[in-house]
């Protein structure tokens, strides 16, 4: 509920030259050795802002919010120019919603303003500084982003961080935020060309996302390994997804998570098929017990969903067969001369320590036989909802979930 701040000038200082904010931002963060940037509560303060000035009729987003909003983002970007400028060997760690400046390559606000109201009221324009488009164009240079779904939680300073809801009851209702800390770390954009954060349904703890920054930059600055990944992709770009779990990931689990995200950023699939989703158990007590349930419980649920029931035309995933004790297929049809083909499928694979998923091929008599360049319709859906399948199945016994333990040597996972 409180005002945005930086460097103790607001937001909307930032974006002129005669203010001197920028040049505060600069020494204020001088000699940093990380640099942590988010735009989360930009929505929020641009809406109080907007109530606070009396113009209630815009609080429920209406144009005012969300130039306020934009204002306040484009004064953020300004402020991480600045910083970075200060710090040039820091670490660069951001935080981004799942569908912002999702190409890094320039967003929908260009140079020049932020149009509407803005326009209208600035009358000393031509004194605006150079606003970079992006924030990972503002930190100038190499730069991780860890991206979130939903958020949800509060910091432990807000009222709202009470685990009870309501507080104390005969009945308490516990908050999201204590119930689901089990967390899933994958690419962003996979190497077969998904997009894997967002989506309906993804949520994020919001304490969870804050630690991520927080341990990435740590493990890029204690790891050689990962600071030539980090040099060989440029920017490192990740997405959180939370999970029902109550224990909070240990070290060696955060580690384990990013360096397996990492991995798979920085490799290409490899034979016939195109590697989705892949996660570690520490045992499966019976890879048939659990195939059996993706192919007739998690499926069957899934494929009745709106997000891929809802797909009307061209192909679309109809149905799960179990192959045998250890693999379970996703069948895609799509008509051809009013006949279904098969034209796709995603094999999931059950082992003795773990659960993955690829692309393959369909009918080759049809004419699909060789596996999809492109990502099947929905399929994007259905990696996001294994990440839930595999907390599902440690919580009803299906399979032990990994307990991680770290070699301090040269920062080696392994799991037991």
């Amino acid at each position: 509920g409180g005002s945005l701040e930086l460097a103790g000038a607001d937001c909307t200082s930032l974006l002129y030259e005669e203010s001197g904010a920028a040049k505060a931002v600069m020494e204020w963060c001088s000699a940093g050795k990380v640099l942590l940037c988010t735009y989360d509560g930009a929505d929020e303060e641009g809406r109080r802002s907007v109530v606070v000035n009396g113009n209630a009729e815009d609080s429920n987003g209406g144009g005012g919010v969300e130039e306020k909003a934009m204002a306040i983002k484009r004064g953020i970007r300004v402020a991480a120019c600045e910083a970075a400028s200060a710090s040039v060997n820091a670490v660069k760690v951001i935080a981004l919603d799942s569908e912002e400046e999702m190409m890094l390559e320039g967003n929908e606000e260009k140079k020049g303003g932020g149009g509407g109201l803005l326009d209208g009221l600035n009358l000393f324009k031509n004194n605006e500084k150079n606003v970079p488009d992006t924030l990972a164009e503002a930190l100038n240079g190499q730069v991780s982003i860890v991206r979130y779904g939903e958020l949800f939680g509060a910091a432990e300073s807000s009222p709202e961080s009470s685990p009870f809801v309501g507080g104390p009851r005969n009945e308490p209702i516990i908050r999201d935020m204590y119930t689901m800390r089990s967390i899933r770390i994958d690419p962003t954009i996979s190497v077969s060309g998904n997009v894997l954060s967002g989506g309906e349904g993804n949520k994020s703890n919001r304490l969870s996302v804050g630690s991520s920054l927080l341990r990435l930059a740590r493990l890029q600055q204690q790891s050689n390994d990962m600071n030539v990944v980090v040099a060989k992709n440029n920017n490192i770009d990740v997405a959180l997804s939370s999970y029902p779990g109550v224990d909070p990931p240990t070290d060696q689990e955060w580690t384990a998570e990013f360096q397996r995200a990492i991995q798979r950023i920085s490799s290409s699939p490899n034979g016939g098929m195109a590697a989705l989703f892949t996660t570690e158990f520490a045992s499966v007590p019976s890879t048939s017990r659990l195939s059996e349930w993706i192919a007739t419980k998690w499926a069957p649920a899934i494929l009745r969903s709106y997000d891929i029931a809802g797909i009307r035309v061209g192909a679309r995933p109809v149905y799960a067969t179990q192959v045998d004790d250890a693999t379970v297929e996703l069948i895609w049809q799509d008509l051809v001369d009013f006949n279904p083909v098969t034209c796709g499928k995603m094999v999931i694979t059950v082992s003795e320590n773990g659960m993955e998923a690829c692309r393959g091929g369909g009918h080759a008599g049809a004419g699909f036989g060789s596996v999809s360049r492109r990502p099947l319709p929905g399929e994007d859906i259905l990696v996001r909802r294994l990440g839930d399948a595999a907390a599902q199945a440690v919580e009803k016994g299906l399979a032990v979930k990994a307990r991680w333990k770290i070699f301090e040597d040269d920062l080696r996972i392994g799991y037991c």
